[in-house]
């Protein structure tokens, strides 16, 4: 039997974070209230308890979205079909995707980074520190596909996993303050031509 929906809870939970990311984005962490997130969905207080039990876990639930998003792109990038180039190609131009369609998402994600160890308790500051560590191992076996299939050169794949994610966020925080001045997607598509020029083979 298959799993069975709850289109009324996804809902709700759906209305709380939509209006806990503005809430959380426009005034920060430590002016954004329960009470303040709840009128702004809609809803009584005790409805997102019923969720979340404090508002540093729905905070955290947010930045979570984000990342297991993005982590989902790479660990199915490395597990596809096709040969590394093609896969890396398509990797940029969905992390571009995914960049664009959340963009508040990327917003809270990096105020939350640089405060996260004032925000959250040291188990969610773990659990970021976790999904970042399994996106480098998942970059680090896509590159490894790609010495071994000859088509970029010998590296050391975990350095060059930091070296990526490091451009992409490079790339992301410009985006985010000089968006009139700055595509993302072309930034991205650079990025990958001017690493196939000097990397591949």
């Amino acid at each position: 039997m298959g799993k069975r929906e709850n289109p009324v809870k996804e809902l709700r939970e759906k209305q709380i974070k939509d209006a806990a990311l503005k809430l959380f984005s426009d005034k920060g962490f430590h002016d954004t209230t329960i009470t303040r997130i709840a009128e702004a969905a809609g809803l009584g207080k005790g409805t997102i308890y019923w969720y979340w039990k404090s508002k540093e876990e729905l905070a955290f639930s947010l930045v979570e979205d984000m990342l297991s998003a993005f982590l989902d792109l790479i660990e199915k990038s490395r597990e596809g079909e096709g040969d590394f180039l093609t896969k890396l190609e398509k990797l940029v131009q969905d992390v571009a995707n995914l960049y664009v369609e959340e963009k508040e998402h990327c917003r809270l994600l990096w105020k939350f980074r640089a405060d996260r160890h004032y925000i959250f308790e040291p188990a969610y500051t773990h659990a970021v520190t976790d999904y970042y560590d399994r996106m480098r191992r998942a970059l680090a076996g896509l590159i490894r596909q790609g010495i071994d299939g000859g088509e970029i050169m010998e590296v050391d794949p975990r350095f060059m996993s930091f070296m990526l994610l490091g451009i992409v966020e490079g790339l992301e925080i410009e985006w985010l303050e000089n968006e009139e001045e700055f595509d993302l997607r072309e930034g991205l598509e650079m990025a990958y031509t001017v690493f196939i020029k000097n990397l591949g083979k």
